[in-house]
């Protein structure tokens, strides 16, 4: 197969916060189907790199570019990542107690019919999430009461 332009490319990063430089100069390029891995002694710039990618960290607030299926990408913000198809899936799960499973699920990504909530959506779609990753919890349970049951 001859050479394909990369499906992503992240040309000549830099990062910086008060007092230090998080990235110096990163490039980094994904053909597409392959699968990569980033790794790394804490503190390496991994997340810092992928919070650059999938725009928690907004065009303007890097140097570099971002390319994607051949196309310069500004970032103003994740929606912005997730609309050209660039989802970042974090390690450590921010779950909100109070909400049940399928609210957490759907958080930030809430499915409407108009103006309102689709709720009867939300939860079948919940389900069907639920179903494919064979996890058992019923998506009406408050995450608070699923975590207490399985801590042990």
């Amino acid at each position: 197969m001859p050479d394909q332009p990369p499906i992503l490319e992240m040309r000549n990063i830099i990062k910086e916060f008060p007092g230090v430089k998080a990235l110096n100069n990163v490039s980094f390029r994904v053909a597409r189907g392959e699968i990569h891995c980033l790794v790394g002694e804490n503190g390496a710039g991994k997340s810092t790199l992928m919070k650059v990618l999938s725009g928690v960290y907004p065009y303007g607030t890097y140097e570099g570019d971002i390319l994607f299926d051949g196309e310069v990408q500004k970032f103003a913000g994740i929606n912005d990542s997730e609309k050209v198809g660039i989802a970042i899936i974090y390690q450590e799960l921010a779950l909100i107690p109070e909400m049940t499973v399928y609210e957490n699920i759907f958080v930030g990504n809430e499915i409407r019919k108009g103006f309102r909530i689709d709720w009867n959506e939300t939860i079948k779609r919940a389900n069907e999430a639920i179903k494919r990753v064979r996890l058992n919890v019923n998506p009406g349970t408050k995450v608070r009461a699923w975590a207490s049951a399985n801590s042990s």
